[in-house]
């Protein structure tokens, strides 16, 4: 008698740890997502309900007295009152349909536990571990002794079996509340860790933004300034001006790459012929890269056209920053190889330099806001491009070793 006990309940206990141990895992993918996170834990456990009544040998003592009222609770203590009514209403079904059973007590308890969750639905999600067991305990108490009065057949002979049967359910229903409090708890501290992660994120933005335009402001405060000399020649006076207006042309520039990080373009439909592109793009970064003494090789695999969905200014934006960071990586001089080629319902594009490098540490850390080699960087030009790349049904990626140049490869899928 007790193995048959012990085994049946282990049975619906672990059914009913599998829906939290599922439900775990899925929350994040809904935690900013509180109305769909709520049902999340009874539709899991609705699925596994079906698979209980699929493949296992159902005895009814503990689909009622067991299995239905630790199920109910549990939604009541930690769900909510609408999915624990779906929960009441599914079991009912089963006691009626599956079980061919005595459904009427079953029927009558889990509503009074229904109307007691439903008035106390305010305060429940208050309370702590020690109230939340001391409410499940009284609530399957309630459930109990409401089934035993109602049911005639346990009145008629109150069996051994019927009483262990009641026992072993309030042990798994302080397991059940046990288990469900830390992990209603963990995810509470997952979305303060979220929430802690994103005000970081906002400090740290603002802090990075107003540092990088305080400079050309400050520069350009400096220009306008000296421009209301009385004594100052033609030229200083148009060179100031000059200087003023690239520092204004500056901060308009970070300001773009913030807004580009914030919200980039979604309207990425024409047909852009890939190899015009690149010629486009080479004409603007030539003349910076001779100044740099690097030299920029280009080669075709194919000779016929190369078709990808885009924003021509925007492809030459990402094109442009790869060049220029490949430049940069050369600080005495180097060369660059540019390659297209065609591959089954993609186009590719190769970009390598003989730079410094990364490291594994550095090469992990790209794409990463604010994350920057470089001095006057602000971590957020390679963000837009890999986003702009994304958006056009693109993917890049990045190869490089300490002194031994970087490789990046750009992949657009073509339909």
């Amino acid at each position: 008698m007790f193995h048959s006990i012990i085994s049946n309940e282990l049975h619906g206990l672990f059914y009913i740890m599998s829906a939290i141990l599922i439900h775990l895992v899925l929350t994040p993918i809904f935690i900013y997502k509180e109305y769909q996170r709520r049902f999340l834990f009874a539709i899991i456990l609705i699925i596994l309900i079906f698979l209980y009544w699929k493949f296992e040998d159902i005895d009814p003592f503990i689909y009622s007295l067991h299995l239905f009222p630790i199920s109910l609770i549990a939604m009541l203590l930690y769900v909510g009152f609408i999915p624990a009514f779906i929960t009441c209403t599914l079991f009912n079904i089963g006691c009626m349909v599956v079980l061919n059973y005595y459904w009427q007590p079953a029927l009558i308890s889990s509503a009074v536990l229904l109307l007691v969750g439903f008035l106390f639905r305010n305060t429940i999600s208050q309370l702590t571990l020690r109230m939340k067991l001391t409410h499940a305990t009284a609530m399957l108490l309630v459930y109990e002794v409401l089934y035993a009065l109602l049911a005639l057949y346990i009145q008629s002979h109150i069996t051994m079996y019927a009483v262990y049967t009641v026992i072993f359910s309030f042990f798994s229903l302080w397991m059940i509340t046990y288990l469900q409090f830390f992990v209603k708890k963990h995810e509470m501290h997952k979305q303060r860790l979220v929430a802690l992660e994103k005000d970081r994120m906002l400090g740290q933005f603002a802090a990075t933004i107003s540092h990088e335009i305080r400079n050309p402001l400050t520069s350009t405060r400096g220009f306008l300034q000296l421009l209301d000399q009385k004594e100052l020649s033609f030229m200083d006076h148009k060179r100031y001006v000059d200087l003023a207006l690239s520092g204004v042309d500056q901060a308009n520039a970070i300001l773009g790459d913030y807004l580009n990080y914030a919200k980039p373009s979604s309207n990425l439909q024409e047909q852009l012929e890939l190899k015009e592109e690149i010629e486009a793009m080479l004409r603007f970064i030539t003349p910076f890269a001779t100044d740099h003494q690097v030299a920029i090789h280009t080669s075709h695999e194919n000779e016929e056209p190369l078709y990808i969905l885009g924003e021509s200014k925007k492809l030459r934006q990402c094109l442009m920053n790869l060049i220029k960071n490949a430049i940069e990586s050369m600080p005495n001089g180097g060369k660059i190889s540019l390659n297209t080629s065609k591959l089954p319902n993609a186009v590719q594009i190769s970009i390598s330099d003989t730079g410094v490098g990364m490291s594994k540490q550095q090469l992990n850390s790209i794409g990463m806001p604010f994350y920057t080699t470089k001095e006057q960087g602000t971590g957020l030009g390679l963000v837009v491009v890999m986003s702009i790349i994304k958006m056009m049904n693109g993917k890049i990626s990045f190869s490089s070793h300490i002194n031994q140049g970087t490789q990046c490869s750009i992949l657009f899928q073509q339909k």
